[in-house]
């Protein structure tokens, strides 16, 4: 078995070289499972001991178990074989959303085991509400592991407040530090929404290392990964793509700019320009239909273009209600976009509506936190 590891040479103290280097023996016997410590040692470049020493102290935290012996390639003794011991534990995604908020949970190898919503008229006591919810629907998966919440909106960095146009939850609104009150003892993590989507796609796309992921629903918002990282800027607030200017002398949005892209072109826009009540009402293989949306496309293809000339990404990914429009309505951007696209990007770059199914936010949640089981912190700032 070959496994390619990128050397870590972070002057970290012991703690986080120890944290990083079980996270990475971790991540590379869920990924290569079956997979001997041998193997392991290889990949990494860490050394055998080292290596046993990591592993044994996975199999006491009943995340890791000896699975039997492996093929003998030469002399000597056969390897024992590693696996995740899939019930060791769980992780929770939550993704609160207007009207209430879903979770997911996740078992060590990252598959899900329960999905569920609730909806909620306060988001007064939000926190606690999360809280009871994790409470009581993990308690037949075994330990909790962590906690990862993915909101629609900026995050204050110091504070762990959320400031959103989308939900109806204010500056005072304590719900972060509420949770990790309540589970004092395993990792919780903050982040927006949007970079949870970019982080699932990107770990289906292997070979891309620069990505943007657009999330148009009511909100419009965007995840950045740019090398093989989610990038949130120096404050943690980057990616509100809703938020771009595209007509100066436009309405005034919520967030005090004017002619935001997401109120030109979020999916009540979209369905106001249809003339209809929902977006599945839109047949978009009627040439009549695209032709009513040709301005909305015009719009978007307009942000994608300000996202490809800041950051020049290998690939756009677009998800969120919108996808269910389809290929016409992807088609129609692409048209928008390349008059006013740098030729020489073009053959390069990809743009494609998300492929990812279940709830990419949830899943995107769930594995970033499995990927970084050990690390510390609690805002997903990169």
């Amino acid at each position: 078995m070959v496994m390619k590891v990128e050397k870590n040479h972070k002057t970290a103290n012991l703690k986080l070289v120890k944290q990083s280097n079980l996270t990475l023996v971790f991540n590379l016997i869920n990924e290569n499972q079956p997979v001997s410590r041998a193997s392991i040692a290889h990949a990494t470049g860490l050394s055998p001991t080292t290596v046993s020493s990591l592993v044994d102290e996975l199999i006491l935290e009943n995340m890791v178990e000896e699975t039997g012996m492996g093929k003998l390639s030469g002399s000597g003794r056969k390897p024992i074989l590693l696996a995740v011991k899939r019930d060791g534990g769980c992780v929770v995604a939550v993704e609160i959303r207007d009207g209430g908020f879903n979770l997911e949970i996740f078992n060590l190898e990252g598959a899900s085991v329960l999905y569920c919503n609730r909806e909620i008229t306060d988001y007064g006591d939000i926190g606690n509400i999360i809280a009871d919810e994790v409470s009581e629907k993990c308690c037949e998966f075994g330990r909790l592991l962590g906690i990862c919440v993915g909101v629609p909106g900026v995050i204050d960095k110091k504070t762990k407040r959320v400031l959103s146009t989308l939900i109806p939850i204010t500056r005072d609104n304590d719900f972060f530090n509420v949770i990790r009150s309540r589970f004092p003892d395993i990792k919780v993590k903050l982040g927006n929404e949007s970079s949870f989507c970019a982080y699932i796609e990107k770990t289906q796309k292997k070979e891309i290392h620069s990505l943007v992921y657009i999330d148009i629903n009511i909100g419009i918002g965007a995840g950045i990964i740019l090398d093989d990282r989610i990038f949130t800027g120096a404050f943690g607030n980057a990616g509100e793509f809703g938020h771009i200017s595209i007509d100066i002398n436009g309405e005034r949005c919520k967030c005090g700019n004017f002619g935001c892209l997401e109120g030109l072109a979020n999916v009540p826009a979209i369905c106001r320009a249809a003339g209809v009540s929902k977006l599945r009402e839109i047949d978009t293989s009627d040439e009549k239909s695209i032709e009513k949306l040709r301005g909305v496309c015009r719009y978007i293809a307009s942000g994608i273009n300000n996202i490809i000339n800041m950051i020049n990404p290998e690939a756009i990914v677009i998800g969120g209600e919108i996808s269910c429009l389809g290929e016409p309505f992807l088609s129609e951007i692409k048209k928008e976009l390349a008059p006013i696209m740098f030729a020489a990007d073009m053959e390069r770059f990809s743009l494609e509506f998300s492929s990812v199914a279940g709830n990419p936010v949830t899943r995107g949640a769930g594995r970033y936190l499995l990927d970084r089981i050990f690390e510390d912190g609690d805002f997903i700032i990169e």
